[in-house]
């Protein structure tokens, strides 16, 4: 069992880690089991051994008190003093920079969705801005989920994250990654096709149900994903 590591403000237990997050328009939806506990390393130890989606606890280390949960929302609770929110990283959303808590809490994904209209170069930025970057679709099942999200919301189309205005060919994922040929199911039969040898970023499209090529100066709707 490894010990907890103050000068950090993370919890480790074995594999795992927890990171000290702060709270300011986030909440926790935490279970009906207020624990006593003597240390945060008992509290994220009851945690994950007593959740199968642990990915968050709340400590109080006044009262030596956890709540355990399995998302972050907006649901409205607030620290208090002596408490501190420790989270696995991955399942972090902040709400306060306009990423929405329903989506994270029906589809696991912390979204912005922006219904203005810019180029893939502004939306970019404007992603950036709100520490993100243009969402990312590896996966048929992120595809899915996005497409849901877009037919609830109206959304024909949106800016994502991938491109190949470097090299042309190779395309790009907005974390830096290349795409594999695997993840190239995601785009739509026949795409990208590189029309007029300038098409080099990507939508994705609700009626077609995957990515296509089209010209970075086109005007867009986008989506932000949250980088933890």
């Amino acid at each position: 069992m490894k010990s907890c590591y103050q000068e950090t403000g993370a919890c480790c237990v074995e594999t795992n880690s927890f990171h000290q997050v702060q709270l300011k328009t986030l909440g926790i939806l935490p279970y009906d089991n207020d624990s006593n506990t003597r240390t945060k390393l008992e509290c994220s130890s009851l945690c994950l051994s007593q959740l199968l989606t642990c990915q968050h606890f709340l400590y109080d280390s006044v009262k030596k008190m956890c709540l355990w949960g399995t998302d972050l929302s907006s649901t409205g609770i607030k620290l208090s003093s002596g408490q501190r929110l420790y989270s696995q990283s991955t399942k972090y959303c902040d709400v306060a920079l306009g990423y929405n808590s329903t989506i994270m809490r029906t589809f696991g994904l912390c979204l912005k969705i922006v219904t203005a209209n810019v180029s893939f170069s502004l939306a970019e930025l404007s992603c950036s801005n709100i520490q993100g970057r243009l969402a990312m679709v590896k996966s048929n099942a992120t595809m899915e989920s996005l497409l849901t999200i877009m037919q609830d919301m109206n959304i024909e189309k949106a800016w994502v994250g991938i491109d190949d205005i470097q090299s042309e060919g190779t395309y790009v994922w907005s974390d830096g990654s290349e795409l594999t040929p695997e993840e190239k199911t995601v785009f739509i039969a026949g795409q990208p096709d590189d029309l007029y040898n300038n098409q080099d970023c990507a939508v994705i499209l609700q009626f077609y149900r995957g990515l296509d090529d089209v010209f970075c100066s086109n005007n867009e709707m986008y989506i932000c994903e949250y980088i933890t």
